[in-house]
């Protein structure tokens, strides 16, 4: 069942706004309102155009691909497919720069995080991806946000390695990013999450409500899982507005 956040579902932090449809004041009333979380994908969701693998067709041996269908089938981890494909990267770091520069970023993106925000939501972005992608991005569009993500390293010339600071020793599937790990809250406090791929399976499974599309949206539908459907993110808000204001019409589940 989906988490409502209601005068009963209060953590700490306060809730006034009113965005779209929903007035957040209302909704929680007077009381304190939930510190709720919005964990969110980066590749092939804030970024549609997914710059990873972009980068990986434009610069890196055609290797890369059979690492990512060995991946996608669950014979490797992601941090075994992307250490071994970010080994495969020839390119220098100025031309790297250049192609990161034209990373396109969902147009509905800035209205949904000021959306969430606006309700009291802490948002972060939670990405197997590169740093050195989500921080150019975020910064070419102004857009200030918590992100995690693999540490892309420069090894001279054109050579470059992947660090994973956000790894976990008890990471259930020995993932690059241990995205569940970024969502360890209260258990009263409701998490949302956004995504596309197979990166984001993990956490969704312990997710309060999922907005989806993609491998994500299949991996809820087989698992039984409700989860709400987006081409973008100006979907994306009215989903979740339709959620926080408790109404179910926007929700999938298998039958």
């Amino acid at each position: 069942m989906a988490y409502r956040l209601t005068r009963k579902t209060a953590c700490y932090g306060y809730a006034s706004a009113t965005v779209g449809s929903v007035n957040c004041h209302e909704a929680f009333g007077e009381r304190p309102a939930a510190k709720w979380q919005v964990l969110i994908d980066f590749d092939g969701t804030i970024a549609p155009d997914d710059p990873t693998d972009h980068l990986f067709e434009r610069f890196a041996d055609p290797y890369w691909r059979v690492l990512e269908d060995e991946w996608q089938s669950g014979r490797i981890s992601s941090r075994e497919c992307m250490q071994q494909q970010v080994d495969l990267l020839r390119v220098s770091p100025s031309v790297l720069d250049e192609e990161i520069n034209a990373i396109r970023i969902d147009q509905g993106f800035h209205a949904f995080v000021s959306f969430c925000r606006g309700c009291g939501a802490e948002v972060k972005i939670v990405s197997d991806g590169f740093d050195r992608v989500v921080r150019a991005a975020l910064g070419n569009e102004d857009l200030n946000v918590p992100f995690f993500a693999n540490k892309l390293v420069w090894l001279g010339k054109d050579r470059w390695r992947l660090a994973f600071p956000h790894m976990r020793a008890d990471c259930r599937v020995w993932a690059a990013n241990c995205k569940c790990s970024h969502g360890r809250r209260p258990s009263a406090c409701p998490r949302v999450v956004v995504g596309d791929g197979r990166s984001d399976f993990c956490m969704s499974m312990t997710a309060d409500f999922v907005i989806a599309k993609g491998s994500l949206a299949d991996f809820c539908r087989a698992n039984g899982r409700r989860y709400a459907t987006f081409g973008n993110f100006f979907d994306a808000t009215a989903q979740l507005s339709a959620w926080l204001s408790g109404s179910p019409a926007h929700e999938e589940l298998n039958p």
